[in-house]
């Protein structure tokens, strides 16, 4: 699944046109419109729980309106932000080892999540990181990707 598939702008105008169609416009869970995504277990056998818990975390980042690429322009330099950004970039490695870590921040850097300059301090970061993070790295997945987006998110919240 392409990351850029998931613009916020694009988000907002999805979920504003299916809320006016779907339940007289009242929903009870925020649909952002993408049924790709919806319908699916996950593996604890509550149907879509990860991902609507994404998306109960992006909702409110991006209901002020405001969001524009790129989302994260500067890290923040205070020690919560930097708590997040390792925690962020363990997950990365965790799941993907570095060398897909690397390539998933360049790419939300050409998507336009992060600035080039956001790209450079985050392969800084990762230059002290554990080399033996991921035994078996995988490719990253539409939920790897969404959670990334909600990294994204909460430190350009920080800013």
């Amino acid at each position: 699944m392409n990351p850029s598939d998931y613009d916020l702008d694009e988000l907002r105008k999805m979920a504003r046109e299916r809320d006016g169609k779907q339940n007289g416009g009242e929903s009870e869970e925020p649909d952002l419109g993408l049924d790709s995504m919806r319908g699916e277990s996950t593996s604890t056998g509550s149907p879509d729980s990860f991902r609507a818990g994404l998306y109960r975390e992006l909702l409110p980042l991006e209901a002020g309106g405001d969001a524009e690429k790129p989302y994260l322009e500067t890290l923040p330099e205070e020690n919560s932000g930097e708590h997040l950004i390792f925690e962020w970039l363990e997950f990365l490695l965790l799941h993907a080892g570095h060398q897909g870590a690397r390539e998933a921040i360049a790419y939300y850097e050409s998507v336009g999540w992060i600035t080039e300059n956001c790209e450079s301090e985050l392969k800084d970061y990762m230059l002290g990181l554990d080399e033996q993070a991921a035994n078996d790295p995988n490719d990253l997945d539409v939920d790897d990707h969404l959670l990334s987006l909600v990294y994204i998110a909460k430190l350009a919240s920080m800013n």
